[in-house]
């Protein structure tokens, strides 16, 4: 059981004024210690951890979050989180209080802040399952809130651009790995990945993950205008060491992904992509995060600092393994907490397990049912089914598939409507009744006889079409693979390939569609 906590930090005329509630509790209220957390001795403890290069010490790690625990939970806000805490938390086994942090755009400098590593009574609050820690952006465009779950398993596109001081192959095996034990289905995109590509790559099948492995930044413009951006490749002939880089900007991102509705969770593990500041306008946030919210994304995973390799590893390999199996398996927010948690006990001093933030604006952090990995369809042997006799393949041979089923459809409700006359008739009826009765008879025989051919049709047109599905899977595979290996070579994949592994995908979405119909409808 997850009970929600609904934290909310707004601009006030003497400060910031924290509200709180939680199902069945009333709103609680609070000023936050904003003199704690804008001290100059704090700042220059964040300037430190923001600054040092990676590692620095747990101790000022612990100071940090005992001060903005103490600054955000005070007064009637504490009494509620304690009393949650103690009675409903540690009262109840299997419950955990999920902490979902509002900031309204007019407290930007409070949404810029750490806040995973709020700490308190010896643990950090975002590395354990009874505080779950999730933010929000109040202010922000988000349009309808839709659920995070999908009805089955989530396929996932691994994007990995070339990049050369990355270890990005470990990083892309753990991943695997953790889908391949799932059996969830995925694709990784590497090599000289352009913005093309990555479009291709969202039109040509629908995925509900996408993993980002590379670089990012979030920087000054000329003019002074912060910029979020990830470092994908330029697109155009051979060219030389630092050119082939192309930095696709918060603006474009939520643009390109913004087409792709299927999308559930974004996981975006490059240096600051996670940060946020304000709108050039001075309305609203700023940022590759708010960009990808604003494009309709429930889930966004992402980097608030820079984050070293071997940590970004631990962090993917823990995330996906909790994600795709287990007792937590198909909950984000528990894959994300428990993911940062394996990143403290495995490097203590530094900073990398407060550097991953999850943004969640869904109602529950629950992306697939974990029964949906056993109950993961398999592929039957396409059914047997004798081919007509040749006067019924004649008489049929100007019909596509479509139309057939549209015929059968229109006279099996002919044939019902005959029974349900009949069903009034008596068998012995005389007179005019004895009549209708030997017309309708007359009628249902011939529906009956011509419904049972076309039947006969429609099986043999069922089993083609199932084998030109397998053969199909085979050519798009092959071509896929083609495609694979040219991207993992650096090399152009000619447009002509790229086409037809489209055609080759929405002609297995027809057939696959009308297997399905005749099978509801006259059965397999």
């Amino acid at each position: 059981m997850v009970i929600d906590l609904d934290i909310r930090i707004t601009k006030a005329s003497d400060g910031f004024r924290v509200t709180a509630q939680a199902p069945e509790s009333g709103l609680a209220e609070a000023h936050l210690d904003s003199h704690a957390l804008f001290a100059s001795a704090f700042q220059e403890k964040l300037t430190q951890v923001r600054e040092e290069p990676f590692t620095t010490s747990r101790a000022l790690f612990r100071e940090i979050g005992n001060t903005l625990f103490r600054a955000l939970f005070q007064g009637q806000v504490q009494d509620l989180f304690f009393a949650l805490f103690s009675q409903r938390v540690k009262g109840e086994e299997g419950a955990s209080l999920r902490l979902r942090l509002n900031i309204d755009d007019e407290a930007m400098e409070l949404a810029t802040l750490p806040w995973e590593f709020m700490h308190h009574q010896d643990v950090f609050l975002a590395t354990q399952i009874d505080t779950l820690l999730t933010r929000q952006l109040l202010n922000l465009e988000y349009g309808n809130i839709e659920s995070l779950q999908l009805d089955g398993l989530p396929p996932t596109l691994i994007v990995i651009p070339e990049v050369g001081n990355l270890d990005t192959a470990r990083e892309e095996r753990v991943i695997t790995q953790a889908l391949d034990a799932a059996q969830i289905p995925y694709r990784v995109l590497k090599g000289r990945v352009t913005r093309q590509a990555l479009d291709d790559a969202l039109a040509e099948d629908r995925y509900a993950i996408l993993h980002f492995i590379g670089h990012g930044v979030f920087e000054e413009d000329a003019d002074g205008t912060m910029h979020g951006r990830l470092r994908l490749n330029a697109a155009g002939g051979p060219l030389q060491s630092g050119e082939d880089e192309d930095w696709i900007s918060e603006i474009e991102l939520q643009s390109l992904l913004g087409n792709h509705k299927s999308l559930r969770l974004v996981v975006l593990n490059g240096c600051e992509v996670g940060e946020v500041s304000e709108r050039p306008e001075g309305e609203g946030f700023w940022g590759v995060v708010p960009a990808l919210l604003r494009a309709g994304i429930p889930a966004v995973v992402a980097m608030q600092y820079p984050i070293r390799d071997d940590v970004a590893i631990q962090f993917a390999e823990t995330f996906y393994r909790r994600l795709c199996t287990g007792k937590w398996a198909g909950h984000v927010d528990f894959a994300v907490t428990l993911a940062r948690n394996a990143c403290l006990l495995a490097f203590p001093d530094d900073r990398g397990f407060a550097t991953p933030v999850l943004y969640l604006r869904s109602k529950d952090g629950v992306i697939f049912d974990p029964s949906a990995i056993e109950k993961a369809p398999t592929r039957h042997p396409c059914p047997e089914a004798p081919e007509p006799p040749r006067h019924l393949l004649y008489r049929y041979r100007n019909a596509d598939t479509t139309t057939l089923l549209d015929r059968y459809h229109l006279l099996d409700s002919r044939l019902q409507r005959i029974l349900l006359q009949l069903d009034g008739l008596a068998a012995d009826a005389t007179g005019p009744e004895a009549w209708r009765l030997r017309r309708y008879e007359r009628n249902r025989d011939k529906l009956e006889r011509e419904l049972d051919e076309m039947a006969d049709v429609l099986q043999w047109r069922a089993s083609e079409a199932c084998r030109e599905l397998e053969r199909l899977r085979e050519q798009v595979a092959q071509k896929e693979a083609e495609r694979n290996a040219l991207e993992d070579a650096g090399e152009y994949v000619p447009y002509d390939l790229k086409n037809d592994i489209f055609s080759l995908h929405e002609r297995i979405l027809a057939l696959e569609d009308t297997l399905e119909t005749i099978e509801a409808l006259i059965g397999s």
